[in-house]
């Protein structure tokens, strides 16, 4: 086996183990079951939990990272990079619901300076968000608000990311386009939802 596709399986077995036990309570030798190897041969290629820890969070951000640079690329306007950034989080909880749930919960449990570079990439996560509720915002609201209604959505999404919400990818697709109608148009605006209202090029229904 490549030594690529061995530390993929040592991180996939890292990542279940220490998402269904939490970090403290996940031993490294069920890891190195979950991964297929001996407790020798795990040490053989990491040296211990934290170092796990921290190339689960580190892998995992950077798929993020570079799935939603993609997608906001793709995107032809600021409602298409919301539903680009809705789509990308939802579709990486369907696809990777325990390296999410690692990402949400155990970041701040390594030492320094790991816990440092792991939290500069969720900042530089959060801050895309931030620029794609920037590019909406008709207001000009604060720095600080944007930041509250960025977080806001999504600590909202990190809840939604995971069954029996998500079952499927369609799922993910449709889950998004009714979050960004929620953002964009409030609860108490039906008129979103009315039969033949128009759509937006992002695909998101907007006001009659």
């Amino acid at each position: 086996m490549a030594i690529g596709e061995r530390y993929e399986g040592i991180l996939k077995g890292a990542a279940d183990v220490i998402a269904r036990r939490g970090f403290h309570q996940a031993s490294i030798r069920e890891i190195a079951r979950a991964a297929g190897l001996s407790l020798a041969g795990l040490y053989h290629y990491v040296g211990g939990k934290d170092e796990l820890l921290f190339m689960v969070l580190d892998r995992s951000l950077d798929r993020l990272i570079a799935s939603l640079d993609a997608a906001l690329v793709e995107a032809r306007n600021p409602e298409g990079r919301l539903l680009a950034l809705l789509q990308t989080h939802l579709g990486f909880g369907f696809h990777h619901a325990q390296a999410l749930k690692i990402i949400n919960r155990d970041y701040d449990l390594l030492p320094e300076p790991q816990r440092s570079e792991i939290a500069t990439k969720r900042q530089s996560y959060l801050h895309r968000g931030l620029g794609v509720l920037r590019e909406l915002d008709p207001y000009g609201r604060s720095g600080d608000e944007l930041l509250s209604a960025t977080n806001l959505l999504l600590g909202m999404l990190n809840g939604i990311a995971t069954r029996p919400f998500l079952r499927s990818v369609e799922d993910a697709r449709t889950l998004a386009a009714q979050v960004g109608a929620l953002f964009l148009y409030g609860f108490l605006e039906r008129s979103a939802d009315r039969e033949g209202a128009p759509e937006s090029e992002s695909g998101l229904r907007r006001p009659a």
